[in-house]
């Protein structure tokens, strides 16, 4: 290709480069980045620090909750200790909240978004009840990633991130703290498990390995017992009994438990109850609280010791035909 060519197309590629440049401008940011850019908090002076109290109105019913101490109690549920995760999120959720995203200013269209009585109403107050931010969180967008939320001094609703009514409404699950144990499970010396077919006892040994004792001296596999200490360590309810008889629970006399044993002596004990709707009753010994886990979380705790045994000996299921089948003879 001839020198002059060369020269021609380069002289085009820059002509047409200039020109994407010019009505393309690919450097320019996008309108709604621009939005990003310059939003502003819809809470400016919010301050979680400040925050006292807590009442969230949803489906008719509040539900209040109050620092009391340093700590936060659900004030409308006997002051039971609160979720501190669940209000941490909350927090997090208001200081975010901006005004990048309008959608509307109608007062007519807050039903349609429900970031009015029909949604949730959430008030955080400080220590002498005076308002630090009070809002509606409304309905999911159709994309289901994002809500409507509206500051209740505004008619102004807003797009945010995230499934928000689940965020300021615990419906059913409650603000109640969900804890059953918190432990460092590197501490746990010794397992007890109980139950109606048998009694495990394992031990750890001084290489720092899992061995069992009872029914039967045998080495464990060690991952079986690393999970088993997970889910006993940081076990949190699934549900929440009412307060009645531990009788009435099958926690009077309960015939299965877990205990973990800690380097100082202390014990962590789990009681098994009755079972109720796929769910078991369960009770620690340090707490008056019933609680309730899915069976399939308390079968995860009360292992079989031919669950845990290394090698553990097969059954063989197929029963032996000891009867012989006759010959057919054939007439001759």
């Amino acid at each position: 290709m001839k020198k002059k060519q060369l020269i021609a197309l380069g002289g085009i590629f820059v002509f047409l480069l200039l020109l994407v440049l010019i009505f393309e401008n690919p450097f320019r940011k996008s309108q709604y980045q621009k939005k990003v850019d310059e939003a502003t908090a819809l809470f400016p002076k919010f301050d979680k620090e400040q925050v006292a109290k807590i009442e969230i109105v949803a489906k008719g019913e509040t539900s209040t909750l109050a620092k009391q101490d340093g700590k936060w109690l659900v004030t409308s549920m006997d002051n039971y200790p609160a979720d501190m995760e669940a209000i941490d999120e909350l927090f997090t959720k208001v200081t975010e909240f901006d005004n990048a995203n309008k959608v509307s200013d109608n007062p007519e269209k807050q039903a349609e978004f429900q970031v009015d009585s029909s949604g949730v109403e959430a008030k955080l107050m400080d220590a002498n009840d005076k308002l630090i931010a009070h809002l509606f969180v409304g309905k999911n967008t159709p994309g289901f990633l994002s809500s409507y939320v509206r500051a209740a001094d505004s008619k102004d609703v807003y797009i945010a991130k995230g499934y928000l009514q689940g965020v300021f409404d615990k419906s059913t699950r409650t603000w109640k703290d969900r804890t059953i144990f918190n432990f460092n499970k590197g501490i746990v010396t010794q397992i007890n498990i109980t139950s109606p077919e048998e009694s495990v006892e394992l031990m750890l040994d001084a290489e720092n390995k899992w061995q069992m004792l009872k029914p039967t001296a045998a080495a464990v596999v060690q991952n079986e017992i690393e999970n088993l200490l997970n889910s006993l360590s940081q076990l949190k309810t699934d549900d929440f009994a009412e307060a009645k008889e531990l009788s009435e629970y099958g926690l009077d006399s309960p015939t299965s438990s877990i205990s973990a044993i800690l380097n100082d002596g202390s014990t962590k004990t789990l009681h098994i109850g009755n079972e109720d709707g796929g769910k078991l009753y369960v009770k620690s010994e340090e707490k008056e609280q019933v609680f309730r886990l899915f069976k399939s979380n308390v079968d995860n705790l009360i292992k079989k010791s031919d669950k845990l045994m290394e090698n553990a000996p097969t059954q063989d299921t197929t029963e032996e035909n000891t009867l012989q089948p006759v010959e057919e003879v054939s007439p001759e």
